[in-house]
């Protein structure tokens, strides 16, 4: 038994046991030279992951000191600029705020404003106060400007804090501004101090954000390079004795530099990470013994498989066969394609490439790809007069306010429903896919050959369609009402057209039956692309009328005795071809593509030019020119900064300026559009409320708004005396007017009659026909003369 043992195994005996030992030293052999290759790749690796670790981990310290230290500067600016606007006339509330702020901020350890002398008389937990500060540097800086100081130990404060663990004091960060009034002259210095510690969150935040958790030393230095933080263990003095050793390779060192460019000191801190080496390159080790590890079990697996293969080299291949036979039979190769797809991993994928190249992953509907081609095929079959076709265009009304209100997940789930309630009304060889957000398309072939017939079958599947929608969709939030609008076109006119042009058609008819109020179904006709041209063409033509063919026009305003007190600029388009354009006409197209914007900045300017020109004229300088504003104008961030630039650089007294706003102007943003007119307020802007009872109801806000003037609209106006509603809506504006203060025009006046009536209300401004039609400025003083 021994010798037969021997026999066997014996690599001296025994060819399998030599082909074995010769494969196990083999794959020893390549375990080691492939432990070696990886080693030198990883240590190449690990060293650039950790330098990038480590970069990262810098940068966000240097990136949040910053910004920390901006933030602070800035909510003391803010501070210093909102005191030195209210004179400092309360201390009670200065020192509620400053505490507020301290009690919201934990990082700000005292927040104090001093007198010009250097005395505090304000102060967070009233400490300090009465105390002279004038000879700490960061009130002598903070006179001067903006300040931001190095980290020192607590000095007046001292008495007042408990020190560390350690007994040590607490460390400050200083932030200072001058604090100055209206007239720009310095009435004290706002400073605060900033504990030291945030800046160990910072620093413990940022290291607990990192994706390696091997332990990393940080260390701070100030613009002399003076250490501000750095472990105990660190032997260099300063930063620039740390840069003499930085090649040790005991350590990975990146270096962020940080500032704060905001302030004059120009503050610059150097941020150093860094890292042990063997810390950053400690994997290796892990590699080096799982890969020793691997290197055995692979000496050993060519071994026994070496071992197992010596012996049975035949059966293997035979077995290989048989298995080679059975997976075909299990499969059905050959026999049953779709059963193979069931078994088959290379045809499981290709199916599953095929489903996602052709079919909506959300509603499993086919998409525009397959679409297109059933589309093609439909627009051939009606060439050979195989019967009408039909499709028509779904789309969902208000779907993007659901996402907006309710979230994604629940539009998927909205998206989802309405393709299980189409998908049954799907008639054989038609098709239903969906080609957009919320846009599902049917196509339907087959129909019959008379237009008219066939017509009425697509208009019954329409309506059948919608009718689908009424019904609330189960969603898991709860049923969801939607309704959808719908767009239909026939092919029998389309034969020899293209797919595009036909899935245009149904956008427009969609686009129609949105604009036409929604919830509704229309087919398509030759008309609609003839409007969306025309419409296209208007559009360009306007874009290229601006500002050229426009012209201001002047209607005169009116007292009580006749004597003018001003105009209202309005804008006509002269078009070099079909004459004057009405503006009922393209003022609503430049509101919607945003002309408005242009053409208001324009017509603020002429005003502006003209009263600069009229501030010699002893009459004409005070007349006020009143401009009319649309909300686009007033809704662009940087409008009362436009109208500021607008008057510094036209030179014209903003006294003379009325800007009129309708009530819808201010139904989008009212609080906002408030805090715009009290910054042009200020400048001297006048206001004007037009159309006023017009619009939604604003009274409640009326108090609030910065208005000098509110103006009758001229439909009130012009059936005043014969329609008592029209009358009674008057005399309550006038007297709303008197009750606010605010003087009242009525603008539409035609008649004697309108305007001796409106003076019997209390109304004594007027505009209208009967002072003078809108008229060139020529015109419009030639006729005043």
């Amino acid at each position: 038994m021994r010798a037969r043992f021997i026999q066997t195994f014996s690599p001296f005996r025994s060819l399998r046991a030599r082909f074995a030992v010769a494969m196990g030293i083999f794959g020893i052999t390549l375990g080691m030279v492939m432990t070696g290759l990886i080693e030198w790749r990883l240590e190449e690796g690990l060293s650039a992951s950790a330098r990038d670790s480590l970069q990262s981990t810098a940068g966000e310290i240097a990136h949040t000191l910053s910004d920390s230290l901006e933030t602070r500067q800035h909510e003391v600016a803010l501070i210093g600029s909102l005191v030195g606007a209210s004179q400092i006339k309360d201390f009670i509330a200065l020192q509620e705020v400053l505490d507020s702020l301290k009690q919201r901020q934990p990082t700000y350890a005292w927040i104090g404003l001093s007198s010009p002398d250097g005395v505090v008389f304000a102060a967070t937990d009233g400490l300090l106060k009465g105390v002279n500060v004038s000879e700490r540097p960061w009130f002598i800086q903070g006179a001067q400007g903006p300040f931001l100081g190095d980290p020192h130990d607590a000095k007046l404060l001292a008495k007042y804090l408990k020190p560390g663990a350690d007994g040590s004091l607490s460390r400050f960060l200083d932030v200072a501004i001058p604090v100055r009034n209206n007239s720009g002259r310095t009435i004290g210095v706002l400073g605060a101090h900033l504990y030291w510690d945030w800046v160990h969150e910072v620093v413990l935040s940022s290291l607990a954000h990192r994706v390696q958790k091997t332990p990393v030393e940080v260390l701070i230095a100030n613009q002399r390079g003076d250490w501000l933080l750095s472990p105990h263990t660190e032997t260099s003095k300063n930063l620039t004795e740390w840069r003499q050793t930085v090649d040790d390779d005991r350590f990975l060192s990146v270096v962020q530099t940080t500032s704060t460019p905001t302030s004059p000191s120009d503050l610059k801190w150097t941020v150093v990470v860094r890292e042990k080496t063997t810390d950053a390159l400690s994997p290796i080790d892990e590699n080096r013994r799982l890969m020793l590890l691997l290197t055995a079990l692979l000496g050993t697996a060519f071994g026994v498989g070496t071992w197992q293969i010596a012996g049975r080299v035949v059966r293997p291949i035979v077995d290989l066969a048989d298995a080679a036979k059975n997976h075909a039979s299990f499969s059905g190769h050959g026999t049953d394609l779709a059963e193979a797809k069931l078994h088959d991993e290379t045809m499981l994928v290709g199916q599953a490439l095929e489903r996602l190249a052709r079919f909506d992953p959300l509603t499993g509907l086919v998409n525009r790809r397959v679409l297109k081609e059933r589309l093609a095929g439909a627009m051939r079959a009606k060439a050979s007069s195989q019967g009408s076709s039909a499709v028509l265009l779904v789309n969902m009304d208000n779907f993007s306010v659901l996402n907006n209100t309710q979230g994604h997940e629940v539009g998927d789930q909205l998206l989802q429903a309405v393709a299980q309630r189409l998908l049954p009304l799907v008639r054989a060889n038609d098709t239903l896919a969906r080609v957009g957000g919320d846009e599902f398309v049917f196509v339907m072939t087959g129909l019959d050959p008379s237009p008219v017939v066939a017509m009425h079958e697509a208009s019954a599947f329409a309506s059948t369609v919608s009718q689908s929608f009424k019904a609330p969709f189960e969603l898991a939030h709860g049923p969801c009402q939607c309704d959808a609008s719908i767009g239909m076109t026939m092919l029998q006119a389309n034969a020899d057209g293209k797919v595009d042009d036909v899935l245009k058609q149904v956008e427009l008819a969609v686009l129609e039956a949105k604009q036409s109020g929604k919830n509704q179904t229309v087919v398509y006709d030759q008309q609609m692309q003839e409007r969306l041209l025309a419409q296209v063409a208007f559009e360009q033509a306007l874009r290229d009328a601006v500002p050229d063919q426009l012209q201001v026009y002047y209607q005169a305003q009116v007292d009580a005795q006749a004597q003018v007190t001003g105009a209202e600029l309005l804008v006509r388009w002269q078009h070099p071809t079909h004459g004057m354009v009405s503006p009922a006409k393209f003022i609503p197209v430049a509101e919607q593509n945003g002309l408005i914007v242009t053409i208001g900045y324009w017509m603020l300017s002429s005003a502006c030019r003209q009263i600069k020109s009229w501030q010699t004229d002893p009459i004409k300088c005070q007349w006020v020119l009143s401009v009319n504003v649309s909300a686009k104008e007033l809704g662009q961030p940087d409008y009362v900064e436009t109208v500021k630039e607008i008057l510094a650089g036209t030179g014209a007294n903003p006294q003379r300026l009325k800007l009129e706003l309708t009530e819808s102007t201010l139904a989008s943003d009212m609080q906002g559009v408030v805090a715009k007119m009290h910054q042009l307020k200020a400048l001297g802007v006048r206001f004007a409320l037009d159309d006023f009872g017009t619009g939604f109801s604003s009274l409640s806000y009326l108090q609030q708004m910065p208005i000098d003037q509110l103006k009758i609209d001229q439909s009130f106006v012009r059936d005043l005396g014969v329609k008592g509603s029209d009358t009674s809506i008057v005399r309550t504006v006038i007297a709303l007017g008197q009750s606010l203060g605010l003087s009242v025009i009525a603008e539409g006046v035609e008649t004697a009659a309108q305007r001796d009536l409106l003076a019997q209300l209390g109304c004594h401004h007027y505009q209208g026909y009967f002072y003078g039609k809108p008229a060139p400025l020529e015109t419009f003083v030639q006729g005043l003369a």
